[in-house]
């Protein structure tokens, strides 16, 4: 039994009402509601002025009062004087909530939102009226985001880790509560949380604790004396219960707990009339006539106890525990047959309970029928014996474990299998027996032993997961989707499950679901480095890469020397314009795991990168000594060797990658090139020829082509590959130039349009490098916070541009540098405008976002 919430007073919401300290009575249109009094002052006010603001005033007074439905008239009144009043939509919805009306609620929530973004209020409410129409994830969501507008928010924190708590991802909660403020509500949810994940230690310092600060608070006697029975303390659960009771009698959660402790204790003397006032008070509740009949049986008290069992079993006939005690009690009134009947009931609800089969067998004795009550008897030894046995598989069990953990896998399989042989029931040791099949590689008897396991405990989590492992392994998606969701479903903070689920989303193209699972699994495992490492490419593959450095960032601090964090890192920096960063994390990588090619590899590139050649040539000559047979690491040896004009050398490395790969394209143009350099024409077009097959858009193969078909005299070739060409990317001004150059005497015509084109272009490139080298000075004015030259440059820049493709980073930057001047106004209209070019800027985005929080 974990820490429940105890039953709360309910704190009105109504003092989150702006207008709350208003009293008045409520007038509609100066039609007078008799059933809704207020004070004279404010009805007056509003028969003469009629305004939204007043009748906002009404409605918080109302609220006060808990008159909810004259709340709700001037809430709506309010509404119809100003519609788009955020304070009356959200005063209405928590009205409602009061009301228990949590779907009208959420439709006024709605309304409110787009109103007023900047506050997490309406956030915090909405997420409290999701949670009570158990619309759980959505609930998390809005709790969220009012955190990200106020980070230490503590109704926010509130909302968000009781939602997580009902998702039972406890785990989760602990993470967002462990640097909380310091409240009541939250340490509260903060033992709850540790007591029902099992760490009952933890929970019990939290709880004595705040016993110790806050005597007075029943909440946490309750709550401790709730951990204290999961401890098994029941002498100090029920001083705690007692305690609880003592300062909020009205408390009749606790008031079953204790005496449920009390009976445990077996003084039912003391739990009698506690029981009998709860009764009386609630005669037809199950649970306190179930209750009342143990206590009663404990004392002795066999007819009372049959009458209030049999008023239980009338409201739940199929309650095992109540058959029993009713058959118990009815055999010690010496009515054998009746207790006959209970307990043939009992076992038909559970049939593997000893204790009923054992009152059976004496009942039966009593009527006279021994056989029947010696078969009886059997079967309660034979399941005696079979509880020694699971003893034995359980020892087997943990020698097999202890096997395994020294790296003896055979033997552990042996074990296991001896284990089983004793317990063949048991659906958890042939989860660790598949474990163990999966390190010798066996598949085939790996999934026959998950199978048994989920076909013995359908309730157990972890055969789900591996299966939807092995099934993602072989390319079957449906079915790994099916077990890991229901490895999800068993088990909510189950991290490994979700990201499994993620990377199979991921390699689906449904990223944004990738990315929710992959969050979950680093909230439910906060030191799982792997999801943050998953969240984190998700984030890169979306170009969100200062939200993926942050994220890879976190792995690294889990796991310092993850290398393939360190990679993604590294591969992240170097989108962030950080190239120097970026070669020492792939140092970093080479260092850790020296016989990586890929390793070497992307080190060489990001030196290539930085112009260092030599230093490049140096890791790819590596990474094709330690893999020959692959083809990337020849053709970056080859491409930095003929960056540094060594051709002969590069040669042999191109041929070694395209006869790894055929049809690796690059190394085909690179070869391409290396002939036409050296005169041989006709091996040039051969090879330039095969690339534009493997790849027809490929413009530079095309223009390259072109140049040594026109060498060879095949002008014609020649027209047709740069045609081509400037209908692929009607900008590339060599194509443009030379294709004009050739057709001047044929088509002259056609080359004159060709010639005014090209004209065109290097014009739109001349004012497009005087609007960048603008752009260039802005920046370098807003460094030096003179922003309206800054601001002056960027305009001059983009008048200059027109419509050039530097547009973009100009709109973008002015937009950011009225924003630093405190221009908000403009700025917004600046990234707007940016954002047509680039709607999926995450720079951009992420800016705006930002300005509708600081809007006023």
């Amino acid at each position: 039994m974990g820490v429940n919430p105890t039953r709360r007073r309910v704190t009105r919401a109504f003092c989150l009402f702006l207008l709350a300290t208003c009293s008045c009575s409520l007038l509609l249109f100066g039609q007078k509601v008799p059933a809704c009094k207020g004070p004279a002052e404010l009805e007056r006010a509003i028969s003469s002025h009629p305004s939204a603001g007043a009748y906002n005033a009404l409605g918080a007074y109302f609220g006060q009062q808990r008159q909810f439905s004259c709340a709700v008239s001037a809430f709506e009144s309010a509404l119809r004087l100003e519609p788009k009043s955020w304070e009356a939509h959200y005063n209405l919805a928590l009205t409602y909530l009061e009301k228990g009306s949590a779907e009208k609620a959420v439709r006024e929530l709605r309304i409110a939102l787009p109103l007023r973004s900047d506050t997490p209020l309406t956030n915090v409410a909405l997420g409290t009226a999701l949670r009570q129409l158990n619309q759980l994830d959505e609930a998390v969501a809005q709790f969220k985001t009012a955190l990200t507008k106020e980070p230490q928010s503590v109704p926010a924190l509130d909302g968000l880790t009781k939602t997580l708590i009902d998702q039972k991802r406890y785990a989760a909660a602990i993470t967002y509560l462990q640097n909380a403020p310091s409240n009541e509500a939250l340490q509260l949810n903060l033992a709850i949380a540790h007591s029902k994940s099992g760490n009952t230690a933890e929970a019990l310092q939290i709880l004595s604790r705040m016993v110790k600060e806050q005597p007075s608070s029943a909440q946490a006697h309750s709550n401790l004396g709730i951990v204290y029975t999961q401890q098994g303390r029941y002498r100090e659960a029920t001083d705690e219960f007692r305690e609880a009771l003592q300062l909020d009698p009205s408390d009749d959660v606790v008031r079953l707990s204790y005496v449920k402790a009390l009976g445990v204790l077996a003084e039912f003397q003391l739990a009698l009339p506690i029981i009998r006032e709860y009764t009386a008070r609630k005669p037809k509740e199950f649970e306190g006539l179930y209750l009342m009949g143990v206590i009663d049986r404990g004392a002795g008290n066999y007819a009372h106890a049959e009458t209030v069992l049999r008023r239980a079993i009338a409201l739940n006939p199929n309650h095992y525990d109540v058959r029993y005690n009713l058959g118990f009690v009815l055999a010690r009134l010496g009515r054998p047959a009746e207790a006959r009947r209970q307990l043939e009931r009992a076992l038909q609800l559970n049939p593997n309970s000893s204790e009923a089969q054992f009152q059976m067998a004496g009942v039966l004795r009593t009527l006279g029928e021994r056989e029947k009550a010696q078969e009886e008897l059997k079967v309660f030894e034979q399941r005696k014996q079979e509880s020694v046995k699971q003893n034995v598989a359980a020892t087997r069990a943990n020698q097999a474990n202890d096997a395994l953990r020294a790296g003896d896998v055979q033997h552990a399989v042996e074990l296991y299998r001896e284990a089983i042989a004793q317990d063949p029931k048991n659906g958890r040791t042939y989860y660790d027996l598949a474990l163990a099949l999966d390190r010798l590689g066996d598949r085939n008897s790996e999934r026959d032993a998950l199978e048994k396991a989920v076909a013995l405990d359908s309730t157990f989590a972890p055969p789900h997961n591996q299966l939807g492992f092995l099934s993602l392994e072989a390319g079957q998606a449906a079915d790994a989707e099916q077990q890991f969701k229901a490895a999800i479903a068993l088990d909510p903070q189950y991290a490994e499950a979700q990201n499994n689920l993620g990377v199979l989303y991921g390699q689906q193209g449904k990223n944004k679901a990738a990315e929710g699972l992959f969050r979950q699994a680093t909230e439910n495992n906060p030191q799982y480095a792997q999801a943050f490492v998953n969240l984190g490419l998700t984030l890169a593959g979306q170009s969100r890469f200062a939200d993926a450095d942050g994220v890879l960032q976190s792995a690294l601090k889990i796991e310092p020397k993850n290398t393939k964090a360190l990679t993604a890192r590294a591969m992240v920096l170097t989108r962030l314009s950080r190239p120097s960063e970026a070669i020492e994390n792939f140092r970093e990588v080479v260092e850790l795991d020296p016989t990586s090619a890929g390793a070497h590899l992307n080190l060489g590139i990001a030196m290539a990168d930085q112009f260092n050649l030599e230093g490049a040539l140096a890791q790819f000559s590596e990474a094709v000594r330690l893999d020959p047979n692959s083809s990337a690491p020849h053709y970056n040896k080859g491409r930095v060797l003929l960056d540094l004009q060594r051709n002969q050398e590069a040669t042999p490395e191109l041929e070694a990658a395209v006869r790894i790969d055929p049809n690796a394209a690059d190394s085909l143009y690179l070869l391409g090139l290396i002939e036409k350099q050296s005169g041989n024409n006709d091996e040039s077009i051969r090879l330039l020829e095969r690339v534009v097959q493997l790849e027809p858009n490929n413009c530079d193969a095309l223009y390259k082509l072109g140049q040594s078909l026109s060498r060879r005299g095949d002008n014609a070739g020649a027209i047709v590959r740069w045609r081509r060409v400037i209908e692929i990317n009607p900008e590339y001004g060599e194509a443009l130039y030379n294709l004009a150059r050739l057709l001047a005497a044929s088509e002259p015509d056609e080359a004159n349009r060709l010639q005014a084109r090209f004209v065109s272009l290097q014009e739109k490139q001349h004012a497009m490098d005087r609007a960048q080298t603008l752009g260039n000075f802005a920046l370098a004015s807003a460094a030096a916070h003179d922003f309206p030259q800054a601001i002056s440059q960027l305009k001059e820049g983009l008048q200059i541009c027109g419509e050039c493709t530097a547009g973009l980073l100009l709109h973008k930057n002015l937009g950011l540098i009225y924003c630093r001047s405190g221009d908000l106004k403009n700025g917004r209209a600046q990234l707007l405008e940016a954002r047509k070019l680039a709607p999926d800027d995450p720079d951009i985005e992420q800016a705006l976002r930002i300005l509708e929080v600081a809007k006023p």
